[in-house]
């Protein structure tokens, strides 16, 4: 049933339930997981003191490290760009057959100024999409 199982990071606190669901299901089926970390093209303050590059090469080295533990077959990738955009262009390039992707919670005005990759990418993704909410 899946054979390829994207995780989209970005090494934040977030996504560790979905790295979990996501390395059980691949587990289960015998499918590589894809962990993609996507730099946004933003610049900005905090840019400058931070390198994320690195951060993002790290939140898919712990997916990998976890996969390997797990012996789960894993592939990894770091892009630049927008990042429902190379999420969903990955996972096209790829043959994805479901991305699992952890959310922030957020709510109200916070969700309607800041937006979601997750929801962007469940309303125009052609393979179905996995959203896992971080624990409380």
């Amino acid at each position: 049933m899946y054979e390829h199982i994207l995780i989209p990071t970005d090494g934040s606190e977030n996504v560790a339930q979905a790295i979990d669901n996501g390395i059980a299901i691949a587990d289960e089926f015998g499918a590589t997981v894809h962990a993609l970390s996507v730099v946004p093209y933003v610049v900005t303050r905090d840019r400058l003191r931070h390198d994320p590059e690195a951060e993002a090469e790290r939140a898919v080295e712990a997916i990998e490290q976890r996969c390997t533990e797990d012996g789960v077959d894993v592939r990894t990738e770091v892009r630049t760009g927008n990042p429902p955009e190379e999420v969903l262009a990955y996972s096209e390039d790829h043959d994805i057959d479901v991305i699992i992707m952890g959310t922030h919670g957020r709510s109200g005005l916070e969700h309607a100024i800041i937006g979601s990759v997750a929801e962007r990418v469940v309303r125009r993704s052609s393979v179905p999409v996995l959203t896992v909410r971080p624990e409380d």
